[in-house]
C-alpha cells in the first residue's frame, strides 16, 4: 500500500507543475489578446502583458521567446476553438434536408466575431506585411487552418451525399477571404452588424450552391 501511495505521489508531483504551466500559458494568452486590442501589437510591451495577467517577465520568458511566438500561441488557440465549434455544429448534416442551408444557418448562428480578436489578428497581418519572419510564421498557421477546414469541407460534402465543382481547398479559400472581409467591416461598423451578418449569410449561400452538386 505504501508502494502504491508513494507512486500516486510521484504522479501528481509531475503532473501539478505541467498544469500550473498549462494555466500560466493561458492567462498570458488572455491577457495578450485584451492588451493587443486595447493598445495595438506594436505598442504593446512584454511588461504592459505581464501587468495585466499579474506574471513577471520571468513568467513569460518560461514560456515564449518573443511577442511574435505568444500571437502564433494565441491564434492557434482562437482558431482551434472556432474550428471545434464548426465541426461540433456540421454534425449529423447529413440528416438535414438541405443540408448547404443548415451549414450556413448553424455556423453562423453559432459564430458571433471577437471583436477584440478581429482587431488584434488584423493589425498582426498589417505587422506581417513589414516583417518578413512575422509573414513565414503566420502563413504556416494559416496554412494549417485552411488545411483543417479543407478537411471539414470534405468530410461535410461526403457525409451529405454531395460532390464538389472546385477544389475543397480552393472553396475553403474562399470561404475565409469572405469571412475575414466581412468580420473586419462589421468590427470598423458595429451598428451595421446586423447587414454583415445577413450579407455574410447570402453570400455564402450563393457561394455553396454553386460549389455543391448532388453526387
Amino acid at each position: 500500500m505504501h508502494r502504491i501511495q508513494s507512486c500516486i505521489v510521484t504522479v501528481e508531483e509531475v503532473t501539478r507543475p505541467r498544469r500550473r504551466r498549462a494555466e500560466t500559458v493561458e492567462r498570458l494568452l488572455d491577457a495578450a489578446l485584451e492588451t493587443f486590442a486595447e493598445v495595438g501589437f506594436a505598442a504593446a510591451s512584454v511588461e504592459d502583458i505581464c501587468r495585466r495577467g499579474g506574471f513577471t517577465r520571468g513568467a513569460f520568458y518560461s514560456s515564449f521567446r518573443t511577442k511574435d511566438e505568444l500571437f502564433g500561441a494565441l491564434f492557434l488557440r482562437e482558431t482551434a476553438r472556432t474550428l471545434a465549434l464548426a465541426e461540433q455544429q456540421l454534425q449529423g448534416i447529413e440528416h438535414e434536408s438541405d443540408p448547404v442551408t443548415a451549414a450556413v444557418g448553424r455556423c453562423l448562428s453559432s459564430f458571433r466575431a471577437d471583436r477584440s480578436w478581429v482587431l488584434v489578428l488584423t493589425e498582426y497581418r498589417l505587422h506581417a506585411a513589414r516583417h518578413p519572419e512575422a509573414a513565414a510564421a503566420l502563413l504556416e498557421h494559416s496554412t494549417g487552418v485552411l488545411a483543417q477546414l479543407t478537411a471539414l469541407i470534405e468530410d461535410g460534402v461526403a457525409r451529405a451525399g454531395l460532390r464538389l465543382t472546385l477544389p475543397a481547398a480552393r472553396l475553403a479559400s474562399m470561404i475565409l477571404a469572405l469571412h475575414d472581409g466581412l468580420v473586419v467591416a462589421q468590427a470598423t461598423d458595429p451598428v451595421g452588424s446586423d447587414d454583415t451578418s445577413d450579407l455574410e449569410r447570402t453570400a455564402l449561400l450563393l457561394l455553396l450552391r454553386s460549389a455543391v452538386l448532388p453526387s
